[in-house]
């Protein structure tokens, strides 16, 4: 922040800027914070908190507040959804109107996730800035960004917070036991909001029901495996299940190279012995695979997602060779 309220004081604030970071960790609640501090009528480096445009942007009604997140094909708010090609003419719409004072602000949560049309318009709109705009491109997968937007955009990295900060918080608030609480503060890759939802929303039983059904297909499942597939395509927050089948292969990996303290899944280390534990090569390959079927279904490909995950499960399970 401190980077910020310099470049604000100085009157060199970048026309874009991209805030990279876990998901959870404040990025966002820092770009509202900005957008607040240049639109605040007191005249200082920081947003007072009493005027009027504070108040405004608090509420999320300022005029110079423009934000965009990820839509369902309904419009309406998803996380999993995508930005789509109106948004972007809406955006670029209210850019045309000048600020009477302050500087207008656009937020793009989650802006790994444009659509292709979505992200070359947008790419216009960085080149050619109006003047008096800001845009923040907020983003937990920054590699994921298109390459000309990103080199467009001043970018700043938000660290994730300590492992041991989150496990305390789980341990105290949410009454996890210690196992437990190491390995999903491990999962959330330093996310306190990510760690707290890990819990809330069962997608830590989750998680270990997908480990454990992955574990049990063997090389001649073919049926199973691709039974597997077709419900795994059907789950919510697939994306999150495949980092954890990532974090599953990492521990193995590990594991086999005589680590077992680096295991992020700790409270599963019993089923990560019972599997056994293959050879190097072939535990790295199928990481990959995983990783790459992650990124196939996912913003600009679009990969078919069942297809995808036969092709994986029978690659990772090695009923393809049978």
């Amino acid at each position: 922040m401190e980077i910020l309220k310099g470049a604000a004081s100085s009157n060199k604030v970048a026309h874009a800027f991209v805030f990279a970071g876990p998901d959870g960790i404040g990025k966002k609640l820092v770009a509202r914070a900005f957008a607040e501090a240049l639109n605040c009528s007191s005249g200082s480096d920081d947003a007072c908190g009493a005027c009027s445009d504070c108040s405004m942007m608090e509420s999320s009604v300022h005029p110079n507040l423009i934000e965009v997140f990820p839509v369902d094909k309904d419009g309406e708010k998803d996380p999993d959804g995508l930005i789509r090609i109106g948004q972007i003419r809406e955006v670029q719409n209210a850019l045309r109107y000048r600020v009477e004072r302050g500087m207008k602000t656009v937020i793009v949560d989650g802006a790994h996730r444009f659509v292709p049309a979505a992200a070359h318009a947008f790419l216009k709109t960085l080149e050619e800035p109006p003047p008096g705009s800001l845009i923040i491109l907020v983003t937990s997968k920054a590699s994921e960004l298109m390459p000309t937007i990103a080199s467009r955009c001043q970018r700043l990295n938000f660290r994730p917070l300590p492992e041991e900060v989150i496990k305390g918080f789980l341990i105290e608030r949410k009454g996890l036991t210690p196992n437990e609480a190491g390995a999903v503060a491990r999962l959330s890759g330093g996310s306190i909001s990510k760690a707290a939802a890990f819990t809330d929303d069962g997608s830590l039983q989750k998680r270990r029901d997908v480990i454990q059904r992955l574990s049990s297909i063997g090389p001649g499942d073919t049926a199973e495996a691709l039974k597997f597939a077709e419900e795994l395509s059907k789950m919510d927050g697939l994306d999150e299940l495949l980092e954890f089948m990532k974090s599953w292969y990492r521990d193995r990996i590990v594991a086999s190279e005589g680590s077992p303290h680096l295991i992020a899944n700790n409270d599963m280390e019993r089923h990560l012995k019972d599997a056994g534990v293959g050879e190097f090569n072939r535990l790295c390959s199928a990481f990959w695979a995983i990783e790459e079927a992650r990124k196939a279904i996912a913003p600009p490909r679009y990969g078919n997602k069942q297809l995808t995950l036969e092709v994986l499960i029978l690659k990772v399970s090695g009923a393809h060779f049978m």
